[in-house]
Protein backbone atom coordinates (compact mmCIF):
# COMPACT_ATOMS: atom_id res chain seq x y z
CA UNK A 1 0.00 0.00 0.00
CA UNK A 2 1.42 3.41 -0.93
CA UNK A 3 2.42 5.80 1.77
CA UNK A 4 0.43 9.00 1.59
CA UNK A 5 2.35 12.16 2.26
CA UNK A 6 1.44 15.81 2.21
CA UNK A 7 4.79 17.12 1.07
CA UNK A 8 4.86 19.93 -1.48
CA UNK A 9 6.79 19.43 -4.73
CA UNK A 10 10.45 20.37 -4.34
CA UNK A 11 12.01 23.68 -5.34
CA UNK A 12 15.08 22.53 -7.22
CA UNK A 13 17.77 23.66 -9.62
CA UNK A 14 17.63 22.80 -13.32
CA UNK A 15 21.29 22.11 -14.12
CA UNK A 16 21.21 22.83 -17.83
CA UNK A 17 19.64 26.29 -17.55
CA UNK A 18 20.58 27.27 -14.00
CA UNK A 19 16.96 28.13 -13.28
CA UNK A 20 14.77 27.07 -10.42
CA UNK A 21 12.10 24.55 -11.34
CA UNK A 22 9.21 22.73 -9.69
CA UNK A 23 7.38 19.74 -11.21
CA UNK A 24 3.63 19.49 -10.70
CA UNK A 25 1.70 16.61 -12.24
CA UNK A 26 4.58 15.81 -14.59
CA UNK A 27 4.90 19.38 -15.89
CA UNK A 28 7.96 21.50 -15.13
CA UNK A 29 7.37 25.10 -14.10
CA UNK A 30 10.45 27.27 -14.57
CA UNK A 31 10.58 29.92 -11.89
CA UNK A 32 13.54 32.13 -12.77
CA UNK A 33 17.17 32.28 -11.62
CA UNK A 34 18.04 29.71 -8.93
CA UNK A 35 17.67 30.98 -5.33
CA UNK A 36 16.58 34.47 -6.38
CA UNK A 37 13.81 36.22 -4.45
CA UNK A 38 11.70 36.35 -7.62
CA UNK A 39 11.98 32.59 -8.20
CA UNK A 40 11.07 31.83 -4.58
CA UNK A 41 8.04 34.14 -4.83
CA UNK A 42 7.02 32.41 -8.07
CA UNK A 43 7.42 29.02 -6.36
CA UNK A 44 5.11 30.18 -3.56
CA UNK A 45 2.55 31.38 -6.12
CA UNK A 46 2.61 28.14 -8.16
CA UNK A 47 2.38 25.94 -5.06
CA UNK A 48 -0.38 28.14 -3.62
CA UNK A 49 -2.48 27.76 -6.78
CA UNK A 50 -1.82 24.03 -6.78
CA UNK A 51 -2.90 23.67 -3.13
CA UNK A 52 -5.97 25.89 -3.65
CA UNK A 53 -7.05 23.62 -6.49
CA UNK A 54 -6.91 20.51 -4.31
CA UNK A 55 -3.39 19.39 -5.25
CA UNK A 56 -4.31 19.26 -8.95
CA UNK A 57 -3.03 21.45 -11.79
CA UNK A 58 -5.40 24.27 -12.71
CA UNK A 59 -7.82 23.39 -15.49
CA UNK A 60 -7.37 26.69 -17.35
CA UNK A 61 -3.62 26.12 -17.50
CA UNK A 62 -4.12 22.75 -19.17
CA UNK A 63 -7.01 23.53 -21.51
CA UNK A 64 -5.74 26.79 -23.01
CA UNK A 65 -2.78 25.40 -24.93
CA UNK A 66 -3.20 24.25 -28.52
CA UNK A 67 -1.33 21.58 -30.44
CA UNK A 68 0.31 24.34 -32.49
CA UNK A 69 1.69 25.96 -29.32
CA UNK A 70 3.07 22.63 -28.15
CA UNK A 71 4.72 22.14 -31.53
CA UNK A 72 6.23 25.64 -31.37
CA UNK A 73 7.58 25.11 -27.84
CA UNK A 74 9.01 21.72 -28.74
CA UNK A 75 10.58 23.12 -31.91
CA UNK A 76 12.38 25.80 -29.88
CA UNK A 77 13.59 23.10 -27.49
CA UNK A 78 14.69 20.78 -30.32
CA UNK A 79 16.75 23.47 -32.07
CA UNK A 80 18.79 24.03 -28.92
CA UNK A 81 18.85 20.44 -27.61
CA UNK A 82 19.71 18.38 -30.71
CA UNK A 83 23.23 19.71 -31.30
CA UNK A 84 26.64 18.19 -31.90
CA UNK A 85 29.42 19.09 -29.44
CA UNK A 86 30.67 21.71 -31.92
CA UNK A 87 27.25 23.42 -31.87
CA UNK A 88 25.93 22.38 -35.28
CA UNK A 89 22.40 20.92 -35.39
CA UNK A 90 22.04 17.14 -35.65
CA UNK A 91 19.96 15.39 -38.30
CA UNK A 92 17.17 14.91 -35.75
CA UNK A 93 16.14 18.55 -36.20
CA UNK A 94 15.65 17.93 -39.93
CA UNK A 95 13.84 14.64 -39.24
CA UNK A 96 11.32 16.44 -37.03
CA UNK A 97 10.18 18.88 -39.73
CA UNK A 98 7.99 16.47 -41.73
CA UNK A 99 5.93 14.92 -38.90
CA UNK A 100 5.53 18.25 -37.09
CA UNK A 101 4.42 19.88 -40.34
CA UNK A 102 1.71 17.27 -40.89
CA UNK A 103 0.64 17.46 -37.25
CA UNK A 104 0.46 21.27 -37.36
CA UNK A 105 -1.48 21.29 -40.64
CA UNK A 106 -4.09 18.81 -39.38
CA UNK A 107 -4.38 19.73 -35.68
CA UNK A 108 -2.53 23.03 -35.13
CA UNK A 109 -5.59 24.93 -33.89
CA UNK A 110 -6.98 22.02 -31.86
CA UNK A 111 -6.75 22.20 -28.05
CA UNK A 112 -4.02 19.85 -26.85
CA UNK A 113 -6.44 18.12 -24.47
CA UNK A 114 -8.55 17.08 -27.49
CA UNK A 115 -5.61 15.40 -29.25
CA UNK A 116 -5.75 11.69 -28.51
CA UNK A 117 -5.15 8.26 -30.03
CA UNK A 118 -7.70 8.70 -32.81
CA UNK A 119 -6.12 11.99 -33.86
CA UNK A 120 -2.70 10.34 -33.85
CA UNK A 121 -4.12 7.58 -36.03
CA UNK A 122 -5.37 10.25 -38.44
CA UNK A 123 -1.88 11.74 -38.63
CA UNK A 124 -0.47 8.26 -39.22
CA UNK A 125 -2.93 7.65 -42.06
CA UNK A 126 -1.90 10.96 -43.64
CA UNK A 127 1.71 9.75 -43.64
CA UNK A 128 0.70 6.42 -45.18
CA UNK A 129 -1.34 8.14 -47.90
CA UNK A 130 1.71 10.29 -48.69
CA UNK A 131 3.52 7.05 -49.61
CA UNK A 132 5.87 6.80 -46.62
CA UNK A 133 7.12 3.31 -45.80
CA UNK A 134 6.03 1.56 -42.60
CA UNK A 135 9.37 1.92 -40.83
CA UNK A 136 9.52 5.65 -41.53
CA UNK A 137 5.88 6.16 -40.45
CA UNK A 138 6.54 4.37 -37.16
CA UNK A 139 9.62 6.49 -36.46
CA UNK A 140 7.75 9.69 -37.23
CA UNK A 141 4.83 8.70 -35.01
CA UNK A 142 7.32 8.03 -32.20
CA UNK A 143 8.68 11.54 -32.72
CA UNK A 144 5.16 12.98 -32.41
CA UNK A 145 4.66 11.04 -29.18
CA UNK A 146 7.89 12.58 -27.92
CA UNK A 147 6.47 16.05 -28.52
CA UNK A 148 3.53 15.32 -26.20
CA UNK A 149 5.68 13.84 -23.46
Amino acid sequence: MPRLTHINPAYRRHRASGQAVVSIAGRDHYLGPWKSKASMAEYDRVIGEWLANGRRPSVSEISDITVGEIIDRFWQHAKSYYRHPDGTPTSEVTNLKSPLGILNRLYGATPATAFGPLALESVRMQMVSAGWCRKNVNRQVDRIKLVFR
